[in-house]
């Protein structure tokens, strides 16, 4: 082969070869900035393992404790602490470490409103039990 054939065709080749390049840092850079998007727009939910209609209450006092264990009662007595439902053991387990780590721990309480007394009760003397005071229950509005 000739050397003017190998250029001419090697011409040719550079002609034709001409590509279209997309660049990608811009496309992942617009990805990137949708998911941080996303993920701060979206709102958290905590989904509860039972449903808990919470008794109404006229008054508005509104407090909420820096630091409190939330205890969920379903209507059959069941306890549930950060969505995960546990034993009566579980629950003073939990709650003595709640009240080792800090003495201003507060315990509220999410009763159902068609859950007995006793086991409000219990609740409240487990936590007394393991030396946490500030005791409080929620209700709706």
């Amino acid at each position: 082969m000739s050397l003017a054939a190998r250029t001419t065709g090697l011409r040719a080749r550079r002609r034709g070869s001409q590509q279209a390049v997309v660049e990608l840092t811009p496309l992942i850079d617009i990805v990137f900035q949708l998911l941080i998007f996303f993920l701060l727009t979206t709102t958290f939910q905590n989904n509860p393992s039972f449903r808990v209609k919470l008794p109404k209450a006229n008054n508005s006092d509104v407090r909420q404790e820096p630091k409190a264990v939330v205890v969920t009662v379903g209507s059959d007595g069941r306890f549930e602490v950060d969505g995960k439902g546990i034993d009566e053991y579980e629950l003073k387990v939990r709650l003595c470490n709640a009240a080792s780590g800090d003495a201003s721990t507060g315990v509220n309480i999410r009763a159902d409103a068609s859950t007995q007394h006793q086991h409000v009760v219990k609740i409240m003397d487990l936590a007394k039990g393991c030396g946490l005071e500030r005791l409080g229950i929620l209700h709706g509005r």
